[in-house]
């Protein structure tokens, strides 16, 4: 028997063993929708119900909503399996609410690719189907990440992904919809069956307290349509909206006492899959800036086909000052995304040979970086360490008292500290990773292990706020362990800074939390490990402390600043490097709003948000108007508890606001940026910011990153004025676009990432960094650091011409543009002759069959990479064999008959081209 228990609030859900039904998170008028979470969630349940498998527990307004009668649900309900018929799959896609795109990355959407088709619907099991014909021959699970398959799977469930599914006369042709994303939430307009037609027992807990919420938010919302004038919305609300409640009430009983006990915490939502934005930041588009490795800055103009001795061929044009240059794509490696300041580059001239100077000059800046790093780093390997190795025992105690479950990154950066301590050698590690990825727990127990093996320790924050919300999480982790801390900031009293600093100076402190004030006059009984958060946010003069600090003790920096790959490829040589890519389980998307200021969304806004047991940071970035806006919210929402905190404030005011907030007594925390860092409170879900179209990029990503730092969805709402130009919306969508892990990375780059080689190498970078772009600026980093270590690098450079037959991806086979030059750039990146087997499997996996012009493509470049081993810097195919010109007098026998020609210093060897690739053992 299929039972449902109605519960007052969202936060009423948290019960074992019932599956959650969760209302549309999104309000009828926001122009969003329903986050694909939600939709599969509510669409899964109503699956389990006609399996006669469902206990849920869900708010009175979840249940309200039409669904599609449980017949309709069975009749669009598809069990695929082996030798099925599947003919006309997009229009079944399209008929039950799912939408195509190229590679299948999130819920609810599909994607044809000749014959093979992916989905990924509420079951939440990514499908890839191989057709022949039109019936099915293979059936696997595939990898979002990845996008390769897993495993083979005997049959595969496709559901709808909506809660109702579109008629003939919804669509205004075969793929156009009829439907804005705001009507999903009237599914009375498509579908009239309720949640009482799957023959579901309904249970309530509390009905006094249920109808209070549900009538309160009700008429809230209804209230708010009638002040916009939304007459024809209210109606339609009111007739397809929701279920008059009194139909489902009547059905419920009061739950009984046996089933009461139920009520317990919830385990962790199931992961969250990350979206990808749906072009890498290394992906050209027509028109961009670029840098050709050889000849420096150029603008990309358009892909031209060119046919060469009969044969296709493709060519990316570059346009520079004063030429045009021809590259084929198949040479893509040698062409990337130039990464700088856009605004004053200059492109380079092929004549005047402007791009060797530049690079000359800035190779000689980084040779003498490296050498600095250089010295430090032999510096402490010269030198002998603390060796701390902890207590097994106590350190498996403290870890079981974080709430969460540690991602695999977490888990290794863990390792890699604690190995670090235990080890001879002074610690210098620096712990990269996004906002909210937990890069403080790692923190966490490296202080942990220092303090048990005897040894005090220091955390430095950039400001007062951090420093003040590590020093309550600190206390509250390490108390029970007999641990203490204490802080130390502009707040402290005279008489409790001599105190603290006595007590560190006796050892009595084992830990000192504060800002950089802190290196001023303290002096440590046995310091073990300083910890330093966000370090590129200090002073030139803290930064020189810190240098000092890193040849004898333990230092761990922790930046949210994302480091490039490449970056991340030179330092780990030099530089002890952790990096944490995977946000924590169950972390939701981020559902952003953007439009103009509209006091009813902000009001409904705070309402929802208070409702589910949630808070809401507000920010305002103007001190002078902030009293003003804390009136007006006053009014606007006299329900909410609001506090205010901003940078002019007296310190004990301030203090006073973040600490209500910080332990929930406040709902609302009005503020300016100083949120920016650090304010992490994982019960604030909501995020308004009424000036948005005043802030960068990269600043509206980082307060972005306030919220959604739980398992429940959060909301970001960025208002602007009404009469904003188009380069500002622009900028404003763009943070909409951005979502998933790494984002970070790819998000506003030219500012984040140059700021992230700024963050270690100190600013004087700019410069060099915007002459070249960053990822060649990356490279020449990349080639200094293996030289001074000793290390070879492995980059094909091998010139191969003359070849025979068309080497093109077709667009019949790829149809993406961007996916097709994704897939060339592997192959032009490759270095060996697994890559190239790795290449072509994926593609047959993704795509079918290889068409002959790919074949060939893989072909010649495998022969690239055997001619690239054999030391020849340029080879032309000839009718019998290969002309080749090796590298600075080298030789090498590519067959035993050859003929050397001395005037160009080139050998002619006699060889079969086919066979000479056949002895890769690649199967192509």
């Amino acid at each position: 028997m299929n039972e449902i228990i109605i519960v007052p609030t969202e936060k009423d859900c948290e019960i074992d063993g019932y599956y959650y039904i969760p209302d549309y998170d999104v309000l009828p008028y926001e122009n969003l929708s329903p986050s694909w979470y939600v939709r599969a969630r509510r669409v899964f349940a109503l699956y389990l119900a006609t399996q006669g498998k469902l206990k849920g527990v869900c708010t009175l307004r979840s249940i309200l909503h039409y669904v599609m009668p449980p017949e309709t649900l069975k009749e669009n309900t598809y069990l695929l399996k082996l030798g099925d018929r599947f003919s006309e799959p997009e229009k079944l896609f399209a008929k039950l609410g799912y939408e195509r795109v190229f590679n299948v990355r999130e819920g609810g959407t599909f994607s044809i690719r000749g014959e093979i088709i992916d989905y990924l619907g509420p079951d939440g099991v990514p499908v890839r189907i191989e057709l022949f014909g039109n019936v099915v021959e293979d059936i696997r699970k595939f990898n979002l990440k990845t996008q390769r398959s897993e495993e083979s799977l005997q049959n595969a469930l496709l559901l709808p992904a909506r809660e109702f599914i579109l008629k003939e006369e919804h669509f205004k042709s075969n793929d156009e919809e009829f439907l804005e994303p705001i009507e999903n939430q009237f599914t009375g307009k498509f579908v009239n069956g309720t949640i009482l037609d799957y023959g579901v027992e309904l249970y309530i807990k509390d009905k006094k307290s249920v109808l209070e919420h549900f009538t309160r938010f009700e008429r809230e919302l209804r209230k708010s349509m009638e002040e916009m004038g939304q007459d024809n919305r209210l109606r339609d609300y009111k007739r397809f909206g929701v279920l008059d409640y009194e139909t489902i009430l009547s059905n419920a009983k009061e739950l009984p006492s046996e089933k009461a006990f139920f009520v317990v915490k919830k385990v962790q939502e199931e992961e969250y899959i990350p979206s990808e934005p749906i072009i890498s930041e290394e992906e050209l588009q027509i028109g961009d800036i670029v840098v050709h490795k050889k000849y420096g800055i150029a603008r990309f103009s358009e892909i031209k086909k060119v046919e060469v001795n009969g044969a296709q061929r493709e060519f990316l044009v570059l346009n520079f000052a004063d030429s045009v240059l021809y590259v084929p794509i198949e040479r893509i490696d040698l062409v990337e995304k130039y990464v700088g300041d856009e605004v004053n580059v200059k492109l380079d001239s092929l004549k005047k040979g402007t791009w060797a100077r530049k690079v000359e000059k800035a190779r000689k800046n980084i040779e003498q970086l490296v050498r600095e790093l250089v010295l430090i780093h032999h510096a402490r390997s010269n030198i002998k360490g603390l060796s701390l190795p902890g207590d097994a025992e106590l350190e498996g105690e403290f870890a079981k008292t974080f709430p969460f479950v540690e991602t695999p990154d977490q888990l290794n950066a863990i390792n890699e500290v604690l190995e670090d301590l235990a080890s001879e050698k002074p610690m210098d590690r620096l712990l990269v990773g996004d906002a909210g990825y937990g890069k403080t727990e790692v923190a966490i127990r490296a202080i942990f292990r220092t303090i048990v093996s005897g040894k005090q320790a220091v955390l430095l924050a950039p400001t007062t706020i951090l420093a003040k919300q590590h020093y309550d999480n600190l206390v509250a982790r390490f108390k029970p362990f007999g641990i203490n801390v204490a802080l130390l900031n502009r707040f402290s009293t005279k008489k409790e800074r001599e105190e603290i600093l006595e007590g560190v100076k006796s050892g009595k402190i084992d830990l000192l939390v504060g800002t950089h004030s802190v290196l001023r006059d303290v002096k440590f009984a046995d310091l073990g490990l300083v910890v330093i958060d966000e370090e590129q946010k200090f002073g030139v003069e803290q930064k020189e402390k810190f240098k000092k600090l890193r040849v004898n003790v333990n230092v761990l920096s922790m930046s949210a600043t994302p480091i490039p790959r490449t970056l991340h490829m030179a330092l780990s040589n030099l530089k002890d490097l952790s990096e944490i890519k995977t946000p924590p389980l169950g972390r939701k998307e981020i559902q952003v709003h953007i439009g103009p200021f509209d006091e009813r969304i902000v009001r409904l806004a705070i309402l929802r948000e208070i409702g589910r047991g949630g808070q809401v940071i507000y920010v305002h970035n103007r001190v002078n108007s902030i009293y003003e806006v804390y009136e007006r919210l006053k009014k606007l929402v006299p329900e909410a508890n609001i506090v205010i905190a901003h940078g002019q404030q007296p310190k004990s005011e301030m203090k006073k606001a973040i600490d209500a907030f910080y332990h929930k007594h406040a709902d609302v925390l009005l503020c300016t940026t100083i949120v920016e860092n650090g304010v992490d409170v994982p019960d604030a879900n909501t995020l308004i910011v009424d000036d948005a179209h005043r802030y960068g990029l990269a600043q509206l990503y980082q307060l972005r990153g306030r919220v959604g730092r739980s398992d429940k969805i959060a909301f970001a709402y960025f208002f602007h004025a009404r009469n904003v130009n188009d380069k500002v919306l622009e900028r404003l969508y763009a943070i909409k676009s951005y979502q998933g892990p790494g984002s970070g990375m790819k998000i506003a780059m030219k500012d984040m990432e140059i700021r992230g080689v700024g963050a270690i190498f100190g600013v004087e970078q700019h410069g060099f960094v915007n002459d070249l772009g960053l990822k060649y600026y990356l490279d020449l980093l990349n080639e200094t650091v293996m030289e001074y270590t000793g290390k070879v690098q492995s980059k094909i450079d091998t010139e191969l011409e003359g070849i025979p037959g068309s080497i093109v991806i077709p667009e019949f086979y790829i149809y993406d543009p961007f996916e097709r030059m994704r897939f060339y750039r592997r192959i032009a990146s490759a270095t060996s002759e697994q890559e190239i087997q790795e290449i072509y499997d994926e593609l047959v996996d993704r795509f079918g069959k290889t068409p002959e012009s790919v074949e060939n493509l893989l072909k010649y470049a495998l022969l690239r990479i055997i001619l690239w081993r054999k030391n020849v810097a340029k080879a032309t195919i000839s009718d019998v064999g290969l002309v080749v010109k090796f590298k600075n007098g080298s030789f090498e026998e590519i067959s035993a008959n050859y003929i050397y020609n001395e005037k160009d210093d080139v050998y002619l060897f006699f060889v079969n081209i086919d066979e000479l690739i056949e002895q890769s053992k690649v199967v192509v």
